[in-house]
């Protein structure tokens, strides 16, 4: 997949990969929650 010669060059990138993504979806999750509330308190 990332053409690496030694399979734990491709694991470490993978891992950090990984956590990015998460760190990542944690922020654009709370941003969403947060225009939700924001929709629901002008929807009233």
């Amino acid at each position: 997949m990332l053409d690496h010669k030694k399979i734990q060059t491709t694991q470490h990138y993978a891992k950090i990969l990984d956590k990015k993504i998460s760190e990542d979806m944690k922020i654009l999750s709370a941003k969403f929650s947060i225009n939700n509330i924001q929709f629901k308190q002008n929807k009233n």
